[in-house]
């Protein structure tokens, strides 16, 4: 097993001892953590992403942003090229389980990534130098392997920190990582 399969291993397993209670308690952390990191960027749009495997949940920003009028993407895979599109979601957007089980909108009216200013990336762990793991496939990565102005904030729960440098040529550095209890610049 490589570094990186060994760290996704563990970090999925400690993920997975999470109650439901327990991850709605910090689903409020994560909603304060980034009302404090919000007042510092500008932006109208934000890509999030639909909770799957007792990830950190941004459900509560989903809202916060709902109310206030920001527009909400969900991502998309893309399975021919492996990357992923982001596709509007509201109040009523009715959402369905893709291959993987992630939840994706089922009416797709997409936004092209240069408008796209904010978007959140869940991580299984994350490291010092604001580098993500993710669940292995790489969407996020390719995705994004060509830098646009777009904002990446990782999430994460404080325990998936890893303090080894694990990153690879391909990977992509987040801007910031926010965690429950903090935010990593």
């Amino acid at each position: 097993m490589s570094i990186k399969e060994n760290i996704r291993h563990e970090k999925r397993y400690e993920r997975s001892l999470l109650s439901d209670a327990h991850i709605s308690r910090l689903s409020d952390n994560f909603l304060s953590q980034w009302l404090k990191i919000s007042k510092e960027l500008s932006y109208n749009t934000v890509g999030l992403y639909y909770p799957f495997d007792n990830e950190a949940s941004p459900l509560e920003i989903i809202n916060y942003l709902h109310s206030k009028n920001k527009e909400v993407l969900l991502p998309v895979i893309e399975n021919q090229s492996k990357t992923l599109s982001f596709a509007k979601n509201n109040f009523q957007s009715k959402l369905l389980a893709n291959k993987y089980g992630i939840y994706e909108p089922k009416d797709k009216e997409f936004v092209d990534l240069k408008h796209i200013d904010i978007v959140l990336v869940p991580c299984v762990a994350f490291n010092k130098q604001l580098f993500r793991l993710g669940m292995g496939g790489g969407f996020y990565d390719r995705t994004f392997s060509k830098k646009t102005s777009t904002i990446l904030i990782g999430i994460a729960y404080s325990f998936q920190f890893e303090n080894i440098s694990f990153q690879e040529e391909h990977d992509i550095k987040m801007d910031y990582v926010i965690t429950q209890k903090e935010i990593l610049k």
